[in-house]
């Protein structure tokens, strides 16, 4: 008897046994979840996040009685739970008002360029 799972035989004939396939993660399956979702969401922490598509995400956190705006890339653990990643982002408040104040210069240019 084979001390591998992956070798099952359906019968006690000489057959040729046949490795059972392995199951890749069906990667749909995440997609959907996070498009079922609204945009805007809210977590236990009680801070609020918004999905910007393709496993990215903005969220607004308060650490040490400070508000930052997190723009992270997010990834899926081993029990598939949604976890932050280290590709990203965190702006303090003066920041992020820097930011937006040149938001729109920024629009320009890019569409100048496009």
């Amino acid at each position: 008897m084979p001390k591998s799972k992956e070798y099952v035989s359906t019968d006690d004939s000489d057959e040729d046994v046949k490795p059972k396939k392995k199951q890749k993660l069906d990667v749909g399956s995440k997609e959907e979840k996070t498009s079922e979702k609204t945009n805007k969401e809210s977590n236990v922490n009680g801070d609020t996040a918004w999905d910007l598509g393709s496993n990215r995400q903005v969220s607004v956190r308060d650490f040490k009685g400070k508000l930052y705006v997190d723009i992270r890339e997010m990834y899926y653990d081993k029990d598939a739970n949604l976890k932050p990643g280290k590709k990203g982002i965190c702006l303090n408040m003066a920041q992020w008002r820097k930011l937006l104040s040149v938001m729109d210069d920024v629009d320009k240019v890019v569409k100048s360029k496009s």
